[in-house]
C-alpha cells in the first residue's frame, strides 16, 4: 500500500516546461540556473520539454531512446496528414493543431539536434547488451564533459524501477530529476523503496497524475504519477509542506485534454 503522506511536496517556486497536456512536465524554477547539462530518458516523437529548458539555459543536452528513429517519425509523420484532414472536417481545433504540427517532425528533429543536443538511440537499462546502455555510463559520459550539474528527465514506460536507484550513486552531481512512474499500485512495494531511497538526499517538489491511466479505488491514485525532484543541497531555506492544491490550477494540465485532470489529497 503506498502511503500518500509520503509524496506531499515541499513549497518552491515551479514552472512549466514542455507542450500543452501530455509532454510537459513541472519542476522546480530554480533547477533551470543551478544546471549545466540535461539528461533525457525517453523522448518518442516529443523533445518540447528539452526544447524549453534549452531556451531558458543553453546547456548540453543528452537524450537516449532506441525507439525514436527516422522510419518511425516518417510513419507518424503520413499519419499526420490523414489525420489533420480528419480533425478539419470534424472541427476539432486542438488535434487538428497537434497533427498539424506532427507533419514535419523529421524536419523538426535534424533542426533541433545539434553539436550540443545528442539524441543517442540506446536505451536506459542495467547492462550494454544490444541497444542498452547503462544509466552510470550515460551519467559518467556527462561528467567527462565537464558537466557537474546534471538534470535528468526520465519516462521510460515502467524500467524506472530497475535503473533510477543508480543515480544516488551521483547525488552530488544531480540537480534534480523528473520521473514517470508506471503501474506504481501493482508494484507498490519497488515504488515505496524507492521512494524512501530518493528522499534521502531529494526533496519531492511537485506531484501530477496522467489521466490516461486508472485510478486505484484503495489508494486513490492513479497508475501512472509525474514526480518532480530537486537536490536537499540547493533548497538553502526553511522547508515546508505545500498548501496547494494538486492539480496547480495555472500550472498543471491533464495529459490527456478531453479528461480532467486528477485531483490528489496528501493529508
Amino acid at each position: 500500500m503506498i502511503n500518500i503522506k509520503e509524496l506531499h511536496p515541499i513549497d518552491i517556486e515551479l514552472i512549466r516546461l514542455g507542450k500543452d497536456n501530455d509532454g510537459g512536465y513541472v519542476i522546480p524554477k530554480i533547477i533551470i540556473k543551478k544546471t549545466d547539462g540535461v539528461l533525457s530518458y525517453g523522448i518518442n516523437k516529443d523533445w518540447s520539454f528539452e526544447n524549453d529548458f534549452y531556451k531558458k539555459n543553453k546547456v548540453n543536452i543528452h537524450c537516449y531512446d532506441h525507439s525514436a528513429k527516422l522510419f518511425s517519425f516518417f510513419k507518424y509523420s503520413i499519419k499526420c496528414i490523414f489525420l489533420s484532414f480528419l480533425y478539419l472536417i470534424i472541427l476539432d481545433r486542438k488535434r487538428l493543431y497537434r497533427s498539424f504540427n506532427g507533419i514535419n517532425i523529421i524536419y523538426k528533429y535534424f533542426s533541433f539536434f545539434n553539436n550540443k543536443i545528442v539524441h543517442f538511440k540506446k536505451r536506459i537499462w542495467i547492462n550494454n547488451k544490444n541497444e542498452n546502455i547503462k544509466i552510470s555510463d550515460t551519467i559518467d559520459r556527462a561528467i567527462t564533459l565537464g558537466l557537474k550539474n546534471i538534470f535528468i528527465k526520465m519516462d521510460i514506460e515502467g524500467d524506472e524501477y530497475e535503473t533510477l536507484s543508480y543515480i544516488l550513486n551521483y547525488k552530488k552531481n544531480i540537480t534534480g530529476f523528473v520521473v514517470e512512474f508506471h503501474q506504481i499500485n501493482k508494484r507498490s512495494e519497488e515504488f515505496n523503496k524507492i521512494l524512501n531511497n530518493l528522499k534521502s538526499s531529494f526533496y519531492i517538489a511537485h506531484v501530477h497524475g496522467n489521466n490516461y491511466s486508472k485510478v486505484d479505488d484503495v489508494s486513490n491514485l492513479p497508475s501512472s504519477l509525474e514526480v518532480s525532484f530537486i537536490n536537499k543541497e540547493i533548497v538553502n531555506k526553511p522547508i515546508s509542506k505545500s498548501k496547494k492544491t494538486f492539480p496547480i490550477i495555472g500550472l498543471d494540465q491533464p495529459n490527456k485534454h478531453s479528461k480532467p485532470d486528477i485531483e490528489l489529497n496528501f493529508s
